[in-house]
């Protein structure tokens, strides 16, 4: 067993494919397959099992799979740590899960600054809802090194930072006559909201429960996935929505959109970043995170 063949193994095991496999390594097939097979050779087991055209993973590999994770992040630490003691700055990849918001302003604005600081380092961000970037960094091998999110973690195995403060408006069509409504208005108005797991929604309900009203109680005429569908959709006017005030500065500005003031009815939430606290992070992510503050 070796560490090439312990990462196509890690690889085909993420993607369920070895075609897929080879393509994000950069190998051929046949050369993925050879290192599967050696490996399953040394080891004395098969990884994987064939149904069909796919292929499934066996008990073995997923025990594997657990301990092979570590392995790979051990190497990349350690080089990484290495880069850095030899005078060449820090290097690496570092892998970012952010709900919409922050990946959409936050996190922009940071790479900027990161970059700067540190050219030799490697983004991959994805955007997932608040509840969704929670869950997989307290996986058992959480494949993200950083999460930034807007509702605020209560898993003890996560370690968290206050980053930005935000506020949830209603927003209408430009030409909605009306600049402030009452709370029990807002009951009747067509409502686009976020989907379940969004820290948006999230939010907002929490703070109509704090009230006494319901979801139930509220015209939603359609949940959509994003706050950039719901401004989208607001524009068309297909309703009103409740969402960050960071998201429609712009709009705002320019005229496309409105922000109502709802009497009886204001919603703060802040934005945080989240990393593990019972898994020692690459020197590159240690040090964006104690200079967060900074970099944002």
């Amino acid at each position: 067993m070796d560490i090439k063949q312990l990462e196509v193994f890690a690889r085909v095991f993420e993607n369920n494919s070895f075609s897929k496999a080879a393509h994000k390594l950069g190998l051929s097939q046949p050369t993925v397959s050879a290192h599967i097979q050696n490996l399953e050779e040394s080891i004395g087991k098969k990884l994987f099992d064939r149904v069909g055209r796919r292929i499934v993973p066996t008990q073995e590999a997923k025990i594997l799979y657990r301990h092979a994770v570590e392995i790979l992040k051990k190497r990349d630490e350690a080089l990484s740590e290495l880069r850095s003691l030899n005078g060449k700055g820090f290097s690496g990849l570092v892998r970012v899960a952010a709900s919409n918001i922050p990946g959409d302003y936050f996190v922009p604005h940071m790479l900027k600054r990161i970059r700067e600081k540190f050219p030799k380092v490697l983004f991959r961000v994805e955007i997932l809802d608040s509840s969704k970037v929670l869950k997989a960094l307290t996986e058992q091998i959480p494949i993200y090194d950083l999460g930034f999110v807007g509702m605020e973690p209560q898993n003890k195995r996560l370690e968290s930072k206050r980053i930005h403060d935000d506020e949830i408006v209603l927003i209408a069509p430009p030409y909605f006559k009306k600049e402030e409504v009452e709370l029990k208005e807002v009951l009747q108005l067509p409502l686009l909201f976020r989907e379940e797991e969004s820290g948006t929604r999230k939010t907002v309900e929490g703070a109509l429960k704090e009230l006494g009203i319901g979801v139930s109680s509220l015209n939603v005429v359609a949940y959509l996935g994003s706050n950039t569908a719901i401004k989208e959709a607001v524009k068309k006017g297909i309703g009103f929505g409740l969402v960050s005030r960071y998201s429609v500065q712009d709009d705002v500005k320019c005229g496309k959109l409105k922000i109502v003031k709802v009497n009886g009815l204001n919603i703060k939430r802040f934005f945080y970043a989240v990393k593990r606290k019972d898994i020692t992070p690459l020197p590159v992510v240690k040090e964006i995170w104690d200079r967060l503050e900074k970099l944002l």
